[in-house]
């Protein structure tokens, strides 16, 4: 027994050293549960374990697979072997800044140790001007907006940028002055066309309708505009262009639900319940939990005459939501009668 302890203690010690040898994520260059630019750079990693690129790449494989969370566990171990590495700290930080809930902590320190380490690295400066409006420190973000103004690759972007903390902060006038700079060095700039077209539309601006139009021309596929454009005329009264808007959005988009439910609300106001039905039990398909679409199609059978119909789903409404007003009120109605 006492001959065997020290094979033992060498095979323990051995794990411990490759414990060491290997300061990140081991995958397997086998496992298939990954893509093959996975596993091409995983192979390599598992040979040279300590080589902060090599998590770097494999890094940005995951990132440009949306893998976020996979990403930055391998730019935080290529921070760790090389803390001096501007590219390493950027790219870390800008990928906290894509997650939804964004940690403003790390992402502040990882994007400011960038701007440190490397001078005039512009990317970084707009990753870190967009944290800063984020997080609605507007006197920063557009300090750092109006320095990348005089770089031809940013100030388009810069400007467009800086018009949103305006409108943040509203200030619509320099906003929209900001848009319309944007257009003069970009004309196919979509987001500030759209931003454009929303601020005419919330003054019940005709303008609206050209600016929609004019990102619609920029991006065929864009149901955004066209929702953008419907809404516009529903606001107007134009009912059956509001339509005709909103089945092209969803023509684009199958499962644009605003425009649905829009155009549901809009055959109810014009009388057409059997449609506003069908529409209702579309957009109920899609989303169960929706009390106002069960209030509207309850709507809809109560002013079609299908009082035991309109019951059902007024109880269905509420029980989604207890303070559903349409609901409420359309159960009263129909439970006196």
């Amino acid at each position: 027994m006492l001959r065997k302890k020290p094979a033992l203690l060498f095979i323990v010690l051995a794990a411990l050293s490759c414990q060491r040898e290997n300061p990140g994520r081991y995958i397997s260059e086998n496992d298939t549960a990954f893509s093959k630019d996975i596993r091409d750079v995983s192979a390599k990693i598992n040979k040279d374990p300590q080589n902060a690129d090599l998590y770097y790449k494999r890094g940005n494989a995951f990132y440009y697979q949306k893998l976020l969370n996979d990403a930055i566990i391998d730019f935080e171990t290529a921070v760790k072997l090389d803390s001096n590495n501007a590219l390493y700290h950027f790219r870390l930080g800008e990928t906290f800044l894509m997650q939804d809930s964004a940690n403003p902590i790390k992402t502040l320190h990882h994007l400011q140790k960038a701007t440190v380490l490397k001078k005039d690295f512009f990317e970084a400066e707009f990753a870190l001007a967009k944290l800063f409006l984020y997080r609605q420190n507007y006197d920063k973000a557009i300090k750092v907006f109006e320095k990348l103004e005089s770089q031809t690759e940013y100030a388009d972007k810069a400007i467009f940028y800086k018009g949103m903390g305006y409108k943040e902060q509203k200030d619509t006038l320099r906003a929209m002055q900001h848009f319309e700079k944007v257009l003069q060095i970009n004309p196919q700039y979509y987001d500030a066309v759209m931003q454009i077209a929303s601020m005419y539309a919330g003054r019940g601006d005709d303008l609206a309708l050209q600016y929609y139009d004019r990102a619609m021309a920029i991006n065929e596929a864009s149901d955004e505009a066209c929702y953008g454009k419907g809404y516009f005329y529903q606001q107007m009264g134009e009912y059956d262009k509001a339509v005709a808007m909103y089945d092209k959005a969803r023509l684009i988009n199958t499962a644009h639900k605003l425009a649905l439910y829009n155009s549901a609300f809009i055959a109810l106001y014009q009388r057409k319940y059997e449609k506003c039905v069908d529409l209702c039990n579309t957009y109920i398909e899609m989303d169960v939990n929706n009390a106002n679409a069960f209030a509207l199609r309850g709507a809809a059978y109560e002013k079609s005459g299908n009082k035991k119909a309109a019951l059902q789903d007024y109880n269905a409404a509420l029980a989604i939501d207890p303070n559903n007003l349409p609901a409420k009120t359309g159960k009263q109605i129909v439970s006196k009668n």
